[in-house]
């Protein structure tokens, strides 16, 4: 897990400034703080690399690193199944000086092309370049895991794992992408689109490749996901099936060289990763869980729900880890210097983020970082397995109707009421379709149009899902498969980010891509069922994971409870940024919604919590990237 950076002059004869190259690659040094180095190339190409050392702690793995004095290599991320690959590239007649996966890497472009991305299991973000065809070879994972930002400038291509590298080499680059931040503003959209908030500046799409030459740029799709049901399959057979690829696939993930820990919450996707592990823990058991008041959350936060409810996990946590004899780390979430917090944040996300999660996930990976150098993580569970059941049940009643199952339907929806509300659920579903009408009428009765003057007031739309899902023969895996592509891509933004900014590594045993491709093969039936989502998951996992957590049906998402920290006066508070002179004369929200919004917050009539969330934040990512320091 490491940062990079290079510049490749397809059209220039530009020299490199390699001090200005060192400080843009030293903006990272939190990626990687065991060590740092950059080769030259003439003027052909210049890597840079911060390295922090998690398999093979040797210099010998030291980036950027070459086989033959020809392919060289700068990478950030695991290819778990380097073993494998190494055995049978060794069988092949290749020879290794080392004995970790960034060699793997070269070894295997140099035997296989460019096809050698499609045998990786992992997560990455590499460059390699051949120094005899003065050609740069790049590619980003499946599922966009790792990032990788990219622009051309004067002829210059310049990549980097973060964009303050980018902007530093190159400072004309700092100009705000108004549409995106338009968008992020009204509806959340973050890293799913190939757009950043910085004009000119983008991402290199998941399971994508790119190749640079004297020619330009030729960018090309290397994986996609399955579109075909397998009808004949038995739900038996695909439960056996699903423990097995989770299981290994979390084997895979626990190879490392340094300590590993896990964040754990009371939910079943977390709680089964530390339960399969039973009994095979070695040396390091820590576990790392939030902890809220329970009077912090407004009743609107928890709106998804029908009745009220209590969020509180710690209780079920430390159950669940005695019982295996792990080290529970409970830690109590601080409000206090929020701001303060969220500006640092910011400055690693190099962006707003939707989520309110961002703030407590910050601070359990800060306790974390103590202990450990890597992390196991539930992420990408509800996107494959309809774990957001509010947004696919009604999707999922009507695919019922549709195959004239109405009894199953009926008790279904009956099944749904009992825990969730039916108003959200319609909602949100309204939300997520692709009807412009139906969206304007949503943002209308919103409000939200009423905050945004100048610049943010053209507003063009930018789906949510990126990817449309063409060829799906079941609709809920059409579904997923936005889900997948769109929300899941931007909540693995911060789920990169958050922990790099404290050096760790996160792993993700539930986005194995051998996992995800089965999944996707299955009926929809198999993953939806009794009011629940995930229901192959709960099967596979019963006489493993306690049944309290298995049957439990509500699903929290990982939040943070933010009304009371809109209602708060006084300097150094988000009122105070948001109506400072600042702000308003940027010309970008109106003063008179802000006063109206905070007054309602403070006498509970309406939550706004959410929008003046990104509205700060946006104000706070100006302040940080483009004001004149």
């Amino acid at each position: 897990m490491c940062g990079i950076l290079g510049i490749y002059n397809i059209s220039s004869d530009e020299s490199f400034d390699r001090e200005k190259f060192k400080s843009a690659l030293l903006t990272m040094i939190h990626r990687g703080p065991d060590s740092n180095q950059i080769q030259v190339f003439g003027k052909n190409s210049i890597l840079g690399h911060v390295r922090l050392s998690i398999i093979d702690l040797s210099d010998e793995n030291a980036q950027p690193l070459q086989i033959d004095n020809r392919y060289w290599i700068v990478y950030n991320g695991e290819i778990y199944n380097y073993i494998e690959l190494r055995n049978e590239l060794i069988d092949s007649g290749c020879t290794f000086r080392t004995t970790g996966d960034t060699e793997v890497i070269l070894r295997a472009y140099q035997y296989w092309g460019k096809d050698c991305v499609s045998r990786f299991n992992g997560m990455w973000a590499f460059a390699i370049y051949d120094s005899l065809e003065c050609t740069l070879f790049c590619s980003r994972d499946r599922f966009g895991i790792k990032p990788f930002y990219y622009t051309i400038v004067n002829g210059q291509l310049i990549f980097s794992s973060e964009i303050k590298g980018i902007i530093l080499y190159f400072p004309q680059l700092k100009v705000p992408n108004y549409s995106i931040i338009s968008n992020y503003c009204r509806k959340s959209i973050g890293a799913q689109t190939s757009e950043t908030w910085f004009e000119n500046i983008y991402r290199l799409e998941p399971a994508h490749s790119l190749t640079v030459n004297s020619d330009g740029l030729e960018s090309c799709r290397y994986w996609d996901y399955p579109k075909k049901i397998q009808h004949g399959i038995t739900f038996s057979k695909a439960v056996n099936t699903y423990r097995e690829l989770l299981t290994d696939s979390i084997r895979l993930r626990m190879r490392s060289d340094v300590p590993v820990g896990f964040t754990l919450s009371s939910g079943i996707d977390s709680s089964s990763i530390v339960c399969l592990l039973k009994n095979k823990f070695s040396g390091n058991k820590n576990t790392y869980t939030a902890s809220f008041s329970k009077t912090s959350f407004h009743k609107s936060e928890k709106q998804n729900f029908k009745q009220d409810i209590t969020i509180n996990e710690p209780d079920l946590v430390r159950k669940l880890t005695k019982n295996l004899d792990l080290k529970s780390h409970i830690i109590e979430i601080d409000y206090r210097y929020y701001l303060d917090e969220l500006k640092k944040i910011i400055r690693h996300l190099e962006s707003g983020h939707g989520s309110p999660a961002i703030f407590p996930l910050d601070q359990i990976l800060q306790e974390a970082a103590k202990d450990v150098t890597v992390v196991l993580e539930g992420q990408g569970a509800d996107e494959l397995l309809g774990g957001y059941i509010n947004d696919v049940y009604p999707i999922y009643l009507v695919e019922l109707i549709k195959k004239f199952r109405l009894s199953k339907a009926i008790h279904e929806f009956a099944v749904f009421r009992k825990t969730y509300s039916m108003k959200m659920a319609i909602m949100l579903y309204v939300r997520q379709s692709d009807l412009s009408l139906l969206k304007k009428l949503y943002y209308r009765i919103s409000g939200i149009e009423t905050f945004f003057t100048g610049r943010l007031r053209k507003f063009k739309e930018i789906s949510d899902y990126p990817r449309k899902p063409i060829g799906f023969d079941d609709r809920i895996n059409a579904h997923l498969y936005k889900a997948h592509t769109g929300t899941l891509v931007d909540l693995l933004h911060y789920g990169d980010a958050i922990p790099m900014s404290h050096s760790l590594e996160s792993r993700q045993p539930f986005m194995d891509y051998r996992l995800v491709e089965f999944v996707f093969t299955l009926p929809f039936i198999f993953k939806i069922q009794n009011g629940k989502g995930k229901f192959i998951h709960r099967e596979a996992m019963r006489g493993i994971v306690p049944e309290d957590i298995i049957d439990n049906p509500v699903k929290l998402g990982f939040d943070s409870p933010l009304s009371e920290l809109f209602t708060l006066e006084g300097e150094g508070t988000a009122l105070s940024v948001l109506l400072s002179d600042k702000c308003i004369s940027r010309g970008l929200f109106s003063k008179e919604a802000l006063i109206k919004a905070f007054k309602q917050q403070r006498e509970q009539k309406k939550n706004h919590s959410r929008l003046l969330f990104r509205l700060l934040s946006v104000e706070l990512w100006f302040r940080e990237f483009i004001d004149p320091m």
